[in-house]
Parts: structure tokens; sequence; C-alpha cells
């Protein structure tokens, strides 16, 4: 297999990704620690392979594939509510 690189006459501006907020970052990291703490719960329960974890603003959103013998995989989402700790699979 090759590899062609096209370099072109003109300039490319590269610019520094703007860094978040240290207080938004601490939010956003809390929110996963409490969502990772679902996800534990959830593996635990169903046996099954996690594929994701999204935390939002309202709950906590967890991909989970599930595997039974002789069977095809599931894919299950599970919406938590972190506040009442309400496991919704959806």
């Amino acid at each position: 297999m090759s590899l062609l690189i096209l370099i072109t006459s003109g300039t490319i501006a590269l610019a520094e990704p703007a860094s978040p907020p240290p207080v938004l970052l601490a939010e956003a990291q809390a929110q996963v620690l409490d969502c990772s703490d679902a996800a534990d719960e959830i593996l635990m329960k169903t046996e099954g392979r996690l594929l994701s974890i999204r935390p939002h603003a309202d709950r906590c959103t967890v991909v989970v594939l599930i595997t039974r013998e002789g069977e095809r995989p599931q894919k299950k989402i599970f919406r938590i509510s972190p506040v009442t700790d309400q496991i919704k699979p959806h």
C-alpha cells in the first residue's frame, strides 16, 4: 500500500486550541465521576460490556453491549438521573 502526500503552495495557519476555564473542567469531571458509578452498577447487573458513557446536565447515558450464549449481542441504552439514581433502559 502506498501513501501519497500532496503538498500545495499555500499557507496554513495553526492556532492553539482554547483551554476551557478550570471551573468548567472541574464540573465536567465531576459529572463523569457520577456517571462512572452508575455505569459500574449497570455492568454488574447486566454482565455486559461498556460501550460508552455520556454525561449530561440532568442525566447520564450509559451504552452497554449485552451478549448471551447462542444469541446475537444487544446494545442497550440506559439513562440514569443522578439525583434519584433511577436506571431507565431505553
